[in-house]
């Protein structure tokens, strides 16, 4: 048997093992029917994936399963949020026509938002907006999308410009419109986190076997769409960097450290201790593979945010600083911990050259962004203190999200961005105040979906735009939007017989642990 096929073996079995142990939990939330549902296509996907010798030929079998699996599912989001992480999020050139000689870059999740995401924009009664709290950020992504389609035509071919709005329509907005209008209530929401924190949980335990056996399980995937694996295997303190399905290591521990802060809500929100233990265990593990500073770090903000952000704020800051205490002496006894603290900022020295590099690269690129700095240039890359940031694969790699925007679309673009961010934080936080009133379970959700965007803004200060990345900011945005909008309807109803869903429950049950 081939090294791929053993591959689908291990990623199968593990898919299956982790779908069958959270069997019960998941049934309970959001019903058995559902969940059948969810893992049927969770399998069908991943065996198609590695099987099906062919991208092209791929997309349209996965299109034609999400149709078929999606019309079971009222919450289309739900559909999108599972598979953002089932298969490598990599980009494939679509030949044009009459003269087009590239229309646009295909990735496994454009296709998916081709049959969930874009229909649900033309259904007016699904996508119209529920109140007006977070207008701001609307205001802010609008002007931020014209913005990136107006400074496309700056391009020297027609086929780049019309790429630029191709993808903007059929991915960016999307993603934020739909997941902003879409959910219309808490449990909308609810399942929404659910089916991402699954997905993540299945990764996070393939991402273990990775580093155990030193063992890139999806390469083979890779390299039948795409002929070879842009990335070969990368190492750090002696350990393979896990990346499962994400497009490198880094990208994998963001998407970990993204459903970890979910988590906090998801398994607080109906899952036994035992189970809550475990899940949290493996998002942490899973984590942890990556071997990557920035989702690290951004890990622990979500924590401090969330802590922060409690009602008893001090209480659960002395309780986090001891947890860290107590895991770094532990993680100090053993050699993979002591590898690990090793990667850690302040602690030790592995890896100091890719902090150098991000140091200059910093300084180079403020360098180029004073030269234009409203709008940008198109052609940043080109200019002699970036090519002088080549590395030795032939790469510039701009490890920096805002500093990547910044160089294409200048201050101007860079500030709107930051504007959405902006926009969506404060009135979350307002929204949570306000639900632990009369909706402690509201406000928890609100709360993590703060902490957690807070987490993503700073891990994306050392990560470029690639693979999950905007997906995961834009529809975590999208939905820190739809929470805000659900609170001011909760809050501005009268409430008479609630659904039992949505009644307030008892502050403790929700409470972090």
């Amino acid at each position: 048997m081939s090294s791929h096929y053993k591959a689908l073996v291990v990623v199968f079995a593990i898919s299956l093992l982790v779908l069958f142990f959270f069997r019960k939990p998941y049934a309970e939330i959001i019903g058995s029917k559902r969940y059948r549902n969810w893992a049927f296509l969770w399998l069908s996907i991943t065996a198609s994936a590695f099987i099906i010798n062919g991208f092209w030929l791929f997309t349209g079998v996965s299109a034609v399963l999400v149709y078929a699996f999606s019309r079971a599912e009222p919450v289309k989001p739900a559909i999108y949020a599972l598979l953002i992480a089932a298969t490598p999020a990599f980009d494939v050139p679509m030949r044009g026509f009459a003269g087009i000689n590239m229309f646009i870059d295909v990735s496994p999740q454009l296709v998916v938002a081709a049959v969930i995401l874009i229909p649900a924009l033309f259904n007016a009664r699904k996508i119209k907006k529920i109140a007006r709290a977070a207008n701001g950020a609307d205001l802010f992504f609008l002007l931020f999308l014209l913005l990136e389609l107006a400074l496309a035509a700056r391009a020297e071919s027609f086929t780049h410009m019309l790429r630029t709005g191709v993808q903007a329509a059929l991915l960016m907005a999307p993603l934020y419109y739909v997941f902003s209008r879409y959910p219309k209530t808490l449990d909308d929401v609810r399942i929404i986190s659910t089916a991402f924190v699954l997905s993540v949980m299945i990764m996070a335990v393939i991402s273990i076997l990775e580093i155990i056996l030193s063992w890139h399980l999806y390469d083979g995937v890779i390299r039948n769409w795409f002929g070879q694996v842009p990335f070969g295997y990368k190492l750090r303190g002696g350990f393979l960097r896990a990346s499962v399905s994400a497009f490198n290591p880094i990208v994998w521990g963001f998407v970990a450290m993204s459903a970890i802060g979910l988590a906090i809500a998801v398994l607080n929100d109906g899952f036994s201790k035992y189970y809550r233990n475990i899940g949290f265990v493996v998002l942490a593990a899973g984590l942890l593979t990556c071997l990557s500073r920035g989702p690290w770090v951004g890990a622990i903000i979500v924590f401090i945010v969330f802590v922060l952000s409690s009602r008893q704020a001090f209480t659960r800051a002395l309780q986090l600083s001891l947890g860290l205490l107590i895991a770094t002496g532990i993680a100090s006894m053993t050699s993979f911990g002591r590898s690990v603290l090793e990667f850690l900022p302040y602690f030790g020295t592995s890896g100091g050259d890719t902090i150098s590099y991000r140091q200059r690269l910093l300084d180079a690129s403020l360098q180029v962004i004073m030269e234009n700095p409203f709008f940008g240039t198109l052609n940043y890359l080109a200019h002699p203190k970036l090519q002088a940031m080549r590395q030795g694969e032939g790469i510039i790699d701009l490890v920096n999200v805002y500093i990547q925007i910044a160089l294409s679309s200048g201050l101007v673009g860079v500030s709107l961005f930051i504007g959405v961010f902006l926009s969506v934080l404060l009135p979350l936080r307002k929204a949570m105040i306000s639900a632990r009133k009369y909706n402690p379970k509201l406000a928890l959700y609100c709360q993590v979906y703060l902490a957690t965007i807070v987490g993503i803004m700073a891990t994306i200060f050392t990560t470029s735009q690639i693979g999950q990345i905007p997906i995961i900011y834009w529809a975590f945005l999208g939905i820190g939007v739809a929470l805000a909008r659900i609170e001011e309807v909760q809050r501005t109803t009268p409430r008479v017989n609630a659904p039992s869903s949505e009644e307030p429950a008892p502050a403790d049950r929700f409470a972090w642990k």
